[in-house]
């Protein structure tokens, strides 16, 4: 009988689950870029923070931006020339995030609005079949907060809260400081 340490078993156990899982990646056409691993996101309100939303998803491979929309026409220029710099296509633009909604082409939309619209945009947007990021807070009361709950089970949709600067190391950092003093004996 072989001898076989926990360390061995570790490895050839790695190596067996890799090629079993890693099988069907392999097969011939299983990569190609299909339109099912693409998310086609807009962007809602981009004046201020959803300049940082539209250039990281212009970023991201499996990620389109395909539309733009802001209440002030005047930002359309800087942020479609923003996603084309990064990502090689211009998004459509809105002003009106009614007809956002109604764009067949759109998947998501990630909310970066003043918080008071946050609520009622992610509401339409569940009704409209479209999945949600919506910067925090996520509603301006709990009443709200309970409705968007309930249209997001009701017409099945995914909606996250932006939490993206809650684990940033200068967040940490700066709010962890006072905690982590060596002790002087």
């Amino acid at each position: 009988m072989l001898s076989s340490n926990r360390r061995d078993f570790m490895k050839k156990s790695a190596l067996t689950v890799g090629a079993v899982v890693t099988a069907p990646i392999v097969k011939r056409g299983f990569t190609q870029n299909k339109p099912s691993n693409q998310v086609n996101v807009a962007v809602v309100e981009f004046g201020g923070r959803g300049q940082a939303h539209y250039k990281e998803f212009a970023r991201q491979k499996d990620v389109k931006v395909v539309a733009l929309c802001d209440v002030d026409e005047r930002l359309f220029p800087r942020g479609v020339r923003a996603v084309e710099k990064i990502a090689g296509y211009k998004p459509k633009t809105y002003y009106d995030i009614r007809k956002l909604l109604e764009d067949k082409d759109v998947d998501a939309i990630s909310i970066a609005t003043p918080d008071h619209w946050h609520g009622l945009m992610t509401i339409w947007a569940c009704q409209a079949g479209k999945d949600v990021y919506v910067e925090k807070p996520v509603s301006f009361t709990i009443e709200e907060g309970r409705k968007m709950v309930q249209a997001a089970r009701k017409y099945n949709r995914v909606v996250q809260a932006g939490l993206n600067m809650r684990s940033s190391s200068s967040t940490l950092s700066l709010g962890l400081r006072g905690f982590f003093q060596p002790v002087k004996r």
